[in-house]
This record gives structure tokens, C-alpha cells and sequence, in this order.
């Protein structure tokens, strides 16, 4: 989307076609076998070749299609992961809507750099899982680490909302009450004791304040 840029970018893991290189293994040790056998001047020995070799090719084609277009992304928005290329789905969560994330690796997703990441999220949706993602440590780390900028983001924006209505920013309506001398000091007192203000920002505020009197 305009102004959103991308941290983390992957298809699935290359364990998703491992069906394929174990029915591609099983087709191979067939021809071995029919050609030690000697079958293979037999048309019909030929034509069971040729057929699970026609069938294995259109799988393995149909799965790389499938592999192409599913992508998991991290941007400074929102986690998003969408597949298929007939039947398509997708999945976006805001950074503000992550709860919680988890990875899980058996020893061999471990041993291949593998695994499966869990998303908690607010809203009705509850988790979403996320099969054969590359390094899924690295990618709980990524999108923590996205969480926290977007949470100090949005700290930055309020504290900017709150100076503004100190400073009497919000004078759209020419009736409303102006806020008085104590009032402003103890809204400024609460952005400092919030953090969200430094002591050099807030005396310099106090002061300005305390002159207007």
C-alpha cells in the first residue's frame, strides 16, 4: 500500500514439494527396476512408465504454481500471507492487533531451518498459522521488533495530539472554554509523568505556561 514498506518477504520453505521429490524418487527406482527387469521393450511395462511420469510432472508443475504464489510478508503496517492460484486466500493483521507470536520446529523442521509460525491476534479470527516459513525464529523476531517500533509510533502521535490540545491547538469552536493556567499545568504534569515528555520539554512548557499568567 502507498507509504508501507516491506521488512520480510518469502515463499514457503523448499520441504513444501517434498512429496514431490519422494513420488519423483518412486518413479525413477520404477524404471530402474523395469529396465533391469528387462521390461521395458514391454508396451505395456512403457506405458505405466510413461504414465506416472506424465502424472508426477503435472503434480510437481500444479505444486511449483502453488508455491510461486504463496507469499508471507512483514511491513511497518502489518503481517499478510496469501496463496493459490485457482482458489486464492489471504490473511492481513495489523501490527496494532498481534498479541502474541510463537514458532514451532520438531528436530527434523530444525534441522532444515523450518517451521511453523503462530500468530495471536484481537478480533473474532483468534490464531492463524503459517506452514513451512523459512527461519520462523528470525521472523518472530522480525515481527516483534515491527510491534514495538508501531507501539512507539503511536506514542509519538498521541503525545504530539495531547501538545497540541495543551497548547490550545483545538480552537474550531470560537465558544468553547479555553482551559485554565492549573488545568494546563496538571495535563502537562501527566505527560511527563507518562513518559511522554522529557523534563527539559516539560519545564520549558511550564514556564511558557506560568508567563501567560
Amino acid at each position: 500500500m502507498p507509504g508501507e514498506h516491506m521488512v520480510l518477504h518469502s515463499h514457503p520453505h523448499w520441504w513444501f514439494f517434498w512429496k514431490q521429490v519422494a513420488a519423483g524418487t518412486g518413479v525413477l527406482v520404477l524404471v530402474i527396476l523395469f529396465a533391469w527387469l528387462d521390461w521395458l521393450d514391454n508396451t505395456a511395462a512403457r506405458a505405466v512408465v510413461v504414465i506416472a511420469f506424465v502424472v508426477w510432472a503435472a503434480n510437481t508443475l500444479y505444486q511449483f504454481v502453488q508455491w510461486q504464489t504463496t507469499r508471507f510478508a512483514v511491513t511497518d503496517q502489518r503481517v499478510a500471507f496469501q496463496s493459490g492460484f485457482l482458489h486464492r486466500r489471504g490473511v492481513s493483521i495489523p501490527l496494532n492487533r498481534v498479541n502474541n507470536v510463537n514458532f514451532q520446529q520438531n528436530l527434523m523442521a530444525r534441522m532444515l531451518n523450518n517451521g511453523v509460525v503462530v500468530i495471536e491476534s484481537a478480533g473474532e479470527t483468534g490464531d492463524s498459522v503459517f506452514e513451512n516459513i523459512p527461519d520462523p525464529e528470525e521472523v518472530r523476531n522480525v515481527i516483534f521488533a515491527q510491534v514495538e517500533a508501531d507501539e512507539v509510533a503511536d506514542s509519538k502521535r498521541n503525545a504530539a495530539d495531547l501538545r497540541d490540545a495543551i497548547q490550545g491547538s483545538n480552537l474550531a469552536a470560537p465558544s468553547a472554554a479555553v482551559p485554565s493556567t492549573t488545568e494546563r499545568l496538571q495535563q502537562l504534569t501527566d505527560l511527563r509523568d507518562k513518559g511522554l515528555v522529557t523534563p527539559e520539554e516539560f519545564e520549558a512548557k511550564r514556564k511558557e505556561i506560568v508567563g501567560d499568567l
